[in-house]
């Protein structure tokens, strides 16, 4: 007796790939989206990372990172066992701008308010708030150049308006 079996062929590569944006002291957590990639039943996903850092998500096509790095996704078509992987870049950007409030400034009987001076801190982009503790802003409290009134301790806080750090 003779008999004929048919073999198949299933290699089907599943579809991996991802997007991802840059970590900043505003947004210290992002979440890279592979809904680009092969879904369904029939699939599952792992993330890993060499230089990064993984919060949640590691086997979903949406993982929520913490560190600026290099994240590899691998798609498996659990049926037939093939697999795709795509590497994504998680960028970093957490410099803060630079920060000076200026030489000391002193109040006579001649000048009851005098201005502070930042104007080294100046840069495109950035933001300045003027606090004080136990001295007194008249005006001018989000310039590089307040006018104070009372003895005390000043700090000059410079914000990158981009990255949010300060």
């Amino acid at each position: 007796a003779t008999i004929t079996v048919v073999v198949l062929q299933d290699i089907a590569v599943p579809t991996a790939t991802a997007t991802a944006g840059t970590i900043t002291c505003a947004n210290p957590q992002l979440t890279i989206d592979g809904s680009g990639s092969s879904t369904g039943p029939n699939f599952s996903y792992q993330w890993t990372t060499i230089n990064g850092n993984i919060v949640a998500g590691a086997n979903t096509l949406f993982p929520v990172v913490d560190a600026g790095g290099t994240y590899q996704l691998t798609v498996t078509n659990t049926t037939n066992g093939c697999q795709s992987t795509f590497i994504v870049g998680v960028g970093l950007d957490m410099a803060p701008p630079f920060a000076d409030a200026g030489p000391p400034q002193t109040l006579t009987c001649g000048a009851n308010a005098v201005l502070l001076d930042g104007t080294n801190s100046a840069a495109p982009g950035l933001s300045y708030q003027w606090t004080t503790t136990n001295g007194n802003i008249a005006s001018g409290g989000n310039t590089l150049t307040p006018l104070v009134d009372a003895t005390g301790l000043y700090t000059l806080t410079v914000t990158n308006n981009a990255n949010g750090c300060t």
